[in-house]
């Protein structure tokens, strides 16, 4: 889970351009901090407070599963799959099984750079915490051993999670939010809500249409932590748009920012030219574990491997401001920052 130092960041990461909503029909609005971050739902239409108290509700009670913060919680479902590493397995809720068995399928598929099991070194780095600093080179090592996504055991009969080896953890940090917003959005149209934004934190998830019946206008953020423009505009209906970046969760060392996405490889994090990394996607679940994936793998692994998956779009920032797009993002994206540059790949792919 992010954490609150990652909070500001994070609100405007994405915003939400609201445009041509003259005679709208009756808005509700609340936000909460959850997950780590602040958390805003909007509504349009006639719907009982009391949806949003189910919305916010399942939120939390997803959080209190999952978290792996052992600052916020003594105990969830899996700082006990952690603590029991090496001792044996620990069932859990279907929820927390759902989560961690999609995560192993986005480990699977972008061959390690999403890892599930990436817990070792979060803990180790310690980023967007106040105890954030370069590991020992021996105590990296060490938590680099441990990171190994196919070593998770799960066992679908008792919905129990192993993990073999002391000291391993799994982290859900990357997927979490993006299944939390799915539950919001379920309860919401279950509820006959036809026209709603959920902003998770910058993970951005739109239900139908916008009131008047226009998509909804979400700017993606330039990937600049001290800066709130906007790299251009997506356009989108029933669709989540998340980006991840250099500048969500960092410190600083020696003049050197040390940023979140971790390379599981080496076990500090990536530095492959990328800044950030949007996907477009139906689900916000797909879009969450995507966009770090994408970043992970850099810009021509990440852009085939996006390009390769249906109904996924990917907007790929490089940190010398080129903008580069998978081949569906012409319809619904464009860039409206002149300080960037719409590139292609030099030879087809």
């Amino acid at each position: 889970m992010r954490s609150a130092a990652s909070v500001l960041t994070l609100i405007v990461t994405i915003s939400v351009l609201f445009i041509g909503c003259g005679g709208n029909p009756p808005k509700q609005s609340r936000t909460d901090f959850l997950l780590g971050t602040t958390i805003t739902v909007t509504t349009y239409g006639r719907v009982s407070s009391d949806v949003l108290d189910c919305v916010f509700a399942r939120v939390g009670e997803i959080e209190r599963k999952m978290s792996t913060s052992e600052k916020d919680y003594s105990d969830t479902e899996l700082l006990r799959v952690n603590a029991a590493a090496g001792t044996g397995a620990v069932s859990v809720s279907s929820d927390t099984f759902a989560v961690v068995k999609e995560a192993l399928v986005f480990s699977e598929s972008s061959g390690g750079a999403f890892d599930v099991t990436v817990h070792p070194l979060v803990r180790l780095w310690a980023i967007g915490t106040e105890a954030a600093a370069i590991p020992d080179p021996e105590q990296l090592s060490a938590a680099l051993t441990l990171v190994d996504y196919r070593a998770v055991q799960m066992d679908q009969a008792d919905l129990s999670i192993l993990l073999p080896q002391p000291g391993m953890g799994v982290d859900v940090g990357g997927i979490a939010k993006g299944y939390a917003a799915d539950e919001a959005a379920r309860i919401l149209r279950e509820a006959g809500i036809n026209s709603a934004l959920l902003d998770f934190g910058g993970n951005i998830l739109t239900v139908g249409h916008k009131p008047d019946g226009s998509l909804w206008r979400i700017g993606i953020q330039v990937p600049d932590a001290s800066r709130g423009e906007f790299l251009g505009i997506a356009t989108v209906a029933d669709q989540s748009v998340v980006t991840s970046g250099t500048y969500e969760r960092f410190f600083e060392q020696d003049g050197v920012r040390y940023h979140h996405i971790l390379d599981t490889r080496t076990g500090s994090p990536v530095q492959n030219g990328l800044a950030s990394v949007t996907v477009i996607a139906t689900d916000s679940i797909e879009a969450d574990a995507l966009s770090t994936a994408v970043f992970a793998l850099g810009l021509e692994e990440g852009y085939l491997f996006a390009e390769a998956l249906p109904d996924v779009e990917a907007i790929i920032v490089t940190e010398d401001n080129g903008v580069y797009i998978t081949s569906g993002v012409d319809e619904i994206f464009k860039l409206t920052n002149e300080d960037y540059e719409l590139r292609r790949f030099s030879q087809p792919y």
